[in-house]
């Protein structure tokens, strides 16, 4: 950790192949996994910002192995609530299946929460397909305490 240095955005150590933040809310976030936050947040009846159903975006991950940079599709939220799925991984899984992907866009909160996709994809399509929260600091929190931010939307779909 003595040769880490911060590269303008986060914390990298090119020793031990680690990258963080300073920022205490992500850390705090990701080491407590207090599903209270999650439910909390849940509850909301109106979410604190969408992210255009359907949509490519480029952003950020941060989980207990650092921050990485993946792609997201937002999916549809829950009526009333502040839940939504996403699915990430999200321009793999477009490349591979075109068509898989967007028939999961085209599904509505919950049939997907009765495991739709589960019941109708391979698994992987399942596996990738995350529950959210909105934030009031512009990120989506999962219940495992995973923050996506960062957003950036592509033209790709």
């Amino acid at each position: 950790m003595e040769d880490a240095y911060f590269d303008g955005m986060i914390f990298v150590c090119p020793n031990c192949d680690y990258e963080w933040s300073d920022n205490s809310k992500l850390s705090t976030f990701n080491t407590s996994k207090d599903s209270s936050i999650f439910k909390k947040l849940a509850e909301l009846t109106i979410p604190f910002f969408k992210l255009e159903q359907g949509k490519l975006y480029d952003c950020k991950v941060h989980h207990e192995k650092g921050i990485e940079e993946i792609t997201i599709i937002p999916l549809s939220f829950k009526i009333g609530k502040n839940v939504t799925f996403v699915i990430i991984d999200a321009r793999r899984l477009l490349k591979e299946n075109p068509n898989f992907v967007h028939e999961i866009i085209n599904m509505d909160f919950e049939y997907i929460y009765d495991d739709g996709i589960k019941a109708d994809y391979p698994s992987e399509y399942d596996a990738l397909t995350i529950l959210c929260e909105t934030d009031d600091d512009g990120t989506f929190i999962d219940n495992d305490g995973i923050i996506l931010y960062d957003f950036v939307k592509t033209s790709e779909i």
